[in-house]
């Protein structure tokens, strides 16, 4: 199976682009809609924190996703500042709604819905790499 590669700036019209361009890959495929669904969810979530926190609109990202029987893994290089997304605090989720923070729940909801997550820095690029299980 080939797998897909593109690359995205991220704003809204080219995440919501490349949400359909994900989910129509994966179906495609014959990927489960539930683990279509994580991995649209991730890579959006991974993509709209690089617009919103990476300050890199206009700055290419690359993404990667290849099917594999098991699971369905990618891979996203960006120019954004060195962020582990790994190392982020977990939200306080058992705090009632109006006496938590606002953010962190999309790293929370990535973490969750992976089954591996990694993350390296070199060569002035980051490199997040994540799978999630299929059905």
């Amino acid at each position: 199976m080939a797998p897909l590669e593109t690359e995205v700036l991220a704003t809204t019209e080219a995440i919501s682009a490349l949400t359909e361009k994900v989910l129509a890959f994966l179906e495609e495929q014959q990927v489960d809609t539930r683990a279509a669904h994580h991995v649209a969810l991730v890579v959006e979530e991974l993509i709209t924190n690089l617009g919103t926190h990476g300050n890199c609109r206009d700055k290419p990202a690359k993404v990667r996703l290849v099917v594999e029987p098991r699971q369905v893994t990618g891979e996203i290089v960006d120019t954004g500042p060195p962020f582990d997304l790994r190392l982020a605090p977990d939200p306080a989720v058992d705090a009632p709604l109006d006496e938590r923070p606002i953010g962190g729940l999309g790293l929370f909801l990535i973490r969750k819905l992976t089954s591996t997550l990694e993350y390296s820095h070199q060569n002035g690029q980051n490199l997040t790499t994540f799978a999630i299980a299929r059905s």
